[in-house]
Parts: structure tokens; sequence; C-alpha cells
């Protein structure tokens, strides 16, 4: 494992909610797993929460929008970019992403800094890898966190098609999903800085080819699932009811607001850990 401390890469601009951490503030770790080099950052001290980010995300999301500098003066913070995120390694082999392999780089972080349990919590494709990781060591959560995950019950089936945002990410065109999803001027300068769209696409289209489903019965971690209102939260609710517990609906808000709205997730999730004595 190794330790350096840099001028940290920025998320996405609508994720800077709030002033840039100073260079001295981040601390940049990294941990091989099945052979690839997961990075992540680290910051705060107590009980031990993984951050996981969505799709095209980094942990630097997490950073930018404020949720180490609020989570942190309790718990310490393991923010990780998942395989072909941010700064980790980012091959363009669908094997290297494969599931429920990928489960395994979030606690190859967790046995890296010997920590034996954590909250994971995940956003959007970043709850697959927390919910994976749940499930096959049920013993490493202390809490299941998942935000706007979508349905993590189905029995997936090779795709007959690949759908055509990750058919075109994996050919190197991020067009198709900056036009589906409005990406600004500024997030698609972001996008072409910092993503490979071929490793993103090769994440999504392991995820479509893998043939099985999320054993959800074998987490035994209090778990909490949310999201947006106007985020299509059937799909989660699926979840929620696999996991023994109510989807708790965040009106009115949208995919991306439910990762932007701070003042309404953290003391839900604060909540959350103090009711079950996390």
């Amino acid at each position: 494992m190794s330790t350096q401390v840099e001028s940290p890469m920025r998320g996405y601009p609508r994720n800077r909610l709030i002033e840039p951490p100073s260079a001295e503030s981040v601390v940049t770790k990294s941990v091989i797993s099945r052979g690839h080099a997961i990075r992540y950052q680290d910051a705060g001290a107590g009980p031990a929460i993984v951050l996981l980010p969505g799709w095209t995300m980094s942990a630097a999301d997490w950073r930018d929008a404020g949720y180490v500098e609020q989570l942190a003066s309790a718990h310490r913070i393991l923010a990780i970019d998942p395989l072909g995120n941010g700064v980790s390694d980012k091959p363009h082999d669908l094997d290297a992403y494969r599931w429920p392999d990928v489960g395994a780089d979030v606690l190859a972080v967790l046995d890296g800094e010997g920590i034996d349990r954590a909250v994971l919590w995940g956003y959007s494709h970043g709850a697959s890898f927390a919910a994976l990781a749940a499930a096959e060591a049920p013993d490493r959560a202390a809490g299941l966190v998942l935000a706007s995950g979508g349905d993590l019950t189905r029995e997936r089936h090779r795709a007959p098609a690949i759908p055509a945002i990750d058919a075109a990410m994996f050919a190197g065109d991020f067009g198709p999903l900056w036009d589906e999803y409005d990406f600004s001027d500024e997030d698609r300068a972001h996008d072409v800085a910092v993503n490979d769209p071929t490793a993103l696409g090769a994440m999504t289209i392991a995820s479509w080819q893998w043939t099985g489903s999320i054993p959800l019965e074998r987490v035994t971690a209090p778990s909490l699932v949310y999201s947006g209102g106007a985020d299509g939260p059937e799909s989660d609710r699926r979840t929620a009811g696999a996991l023994g517990v109510e989807l708790v609906e965040l009106d009115g808000l949208n995919h991306l607001e439910v990762f932007s709205r701070l003042d309404l997730v953290v003391p839900l999730v604060a909540g959350f850990m103090a009711t079950h004595g996390i």
C-alpha cells in the first residue's frame, strides 16, 4: 500500500459545492486488488464509512460536494475510486470488471487499512459495489446505505443487446451519455480530461454480462435505501423490500439531486447510524 499527499483531483463541476480542499488535507492511498491498483482518499477518525461513487464519478465528487467534510468529524472516511473510475487503474478488459469480483475491491481497501467492519455507502452504480461487498462478506458491513441504486434484486441474464450508451462508451464516444443526461459544457470537459470512456463502458457491459443476482438475503447489516421521488423510485423500492426495510423517498428530487442535497441526505444517514449505534 502506498500513501501520497498531492493536489487533489477535482470531481464534476456540478458537484463542487464547497471550497476545494487544500492539498495537505487530501491523503490518497492505493491497494492492489486482483492485480489492479485501487485508489482511495482517507480522512477523519472513528468508525469507518466507505463511500462509493456513481458510474462516471470519483472519490473526488464526495469530497467536493462536502460529504467528507461533514462526516469526518466523527468517522473515518474512505472514499474509493472503483476500478475504471477516478485515479484507479482503468483496464479495457471486460473480465477485470466481472461481478461479483468487483465487490472484492471494496474489501481489499478495508483489508489494507486493517479495518474489520465499515458502513458501506454507495450512490447510483456505486450502490451495486456496496451491496455486492455486503452480500459477499456480511460480517464486514456494519451498515449498508444504498442511494438511487435501482433494482438490485433482478436476476441478470446475458443481455441480448448491449445498451446503446454502454456500447458507445466502450467505443470511446461520450456523446450519447452527454446527450441523454444533458451534461453541461463544464461537465463534458471534465469527462474528457479525467475519464476513460472505454474503461467505463467495459464496467457496465461486464455488469450486463453477469448471469446471477446479488444475494441480498445474505446481508445482515442494518440497511438504509433512499431515492428521489423523481428518480423512478419503484426500482429502489424492490431493493429495499429485499433487504426488509422501507424505501425512504426524497420528495421531488431527481437522480443528481439525490447526491447534491446534503442538507437532506447527511441528516438522514446520520440518524440511521445513530439509531443502530454505528
